[in-house]
C-alpha cells in the first residue's frame, strides 16, 4: 500500500486539479474511510503513528483544496516547483457556459430587465420581495419564490449570466454540497441579484447564513 510521501494534495485525494469543492468533499471522505482506523482494508498494513500521519496529510489536504485562497497558493507552488505544468486549469470554466454572441445577449437582457421592472410594480410581488429580504437568512427556496413571481425562467438566467443551470438549480434547492467554491459563488449570487433587480449584498449574506448554519447543523449530527 503506498503511502503519502512525495505526493501532492490533489495525488493524495485522487483527483484532477480542476475539481469542484463537491468532488473534492466527496474524494475526501472515501479516502478518510479507506485509511481511518476502522477501515478493514489497511488495518494491518500501519502502525497507530504511521496511520496518524496519514490521516493528517488527508484532512491537510482537504483544508487546503476546499479554501478559495490556499487552494490558489498552493496551486501557484505546484507551478512554480514544476510539480505540474505551467498552465493552471481554471475552475470557473466547470461552472460556466459558452456565452452568446453580445447582441443576443444584449437583447435578452434589455428585455429581461423590462419585464421584471414592470412586475414589481404588482403590489403582491414588491411585498414578497420586501418579506424575503427582510430575513436573515435566506434559503434557495426563497430565491427560486421571487423568480417565479417576477416570471424569470432559470434558463432566461442561465443565457445572460453565462451560469450553468445545474448550479442555478444547486442554489434554489439548497443543494450546497455541490455549490462551487465561495468566491465563484457569491459572484453567481450578485448575477442572480441583479437579474431579479434586488439587493444583491443581502442576497449574498442571507444565503450565507444559511449555508453556515446547514455546516453547524451537519457538524452537530456527525458529533
Amino acid at each position: 500500500m503506498k503511502k503519502f510521501d512525495g505526493l501532492n494534495y490533489y495525488e493524495i485525494l485522487k483527483i484532477p486539479m480542476t475539481s469542484s469543492y463537491f468532488e473534492i468533499k466527496r474524494a475526501y471522505k472515501d479516502t478518510l474511510s479507506l485509511y481511518n482506523e476502522d477501515s478493514i482494508v489497511t488495518y494491518s498494513l500501519f502502525s497507530n503513528e504511521e496511520r496518524d500521519k496519514i490521516i493528517e496529510d488527508i484532512q491537510n489536504a482537504f483544508s487546503t483544496l476546499t479554501d478559495d485562497q490556499k487552494r490558489a497558493a498552493y496551486d501557484q507552488m505546484l507551478v512554480d516547483s514544476g510539480q505540474v505544468e505551467t498552465s493552471i486549469p481554471s475552475r470557473e470554466k466547470q461552472y460556466t457556459s459558452t456565452p452568446l454572441s453580445s447582441t443576443h445577449a444584449s437583447v435578452n437582457e434589455s428585455h429581461l430587465y423590462s419585464r421584471v421592472k414592470e412586475k414589481f410594480l404588482a403590489e403582491d410581488v414588491k411585498t414578497l420581495s420586501d418579506e424575503i429580504l427582510l430575513k436573515e437568512r435566506l434559503s434557495g427556496d426563497d430565491l427560486k419564490k421571487l423568480r417565479k413571481a417576477v416570471d424569470v425562467k432559470i434558463q432566461e438566467i442561465q443565457n445572460i449570466t453565462k451560469i450553468r443551470t445545474s448550479v442555478l438549480k444547486a442554489i434554489e434547492e439548497n443543494r450546497f454540497e455541490e455549490l462551487p467554491p465561495d468566491t465563484y459563488l457569491r459572484s453567481f449570487l450578485r448575477s442572480y441579484a441583479k437579474i431579479l433587480q434586488i439587493n444583491p449584498q443581502k442576497v449574498i449574506d442571507g444565503y450565507f447564513k444559511t449555508i453556515s448554519l446547514d455546516k453547524k447543523t451537519n457538524d452537530l449530527d456527525s458529533k
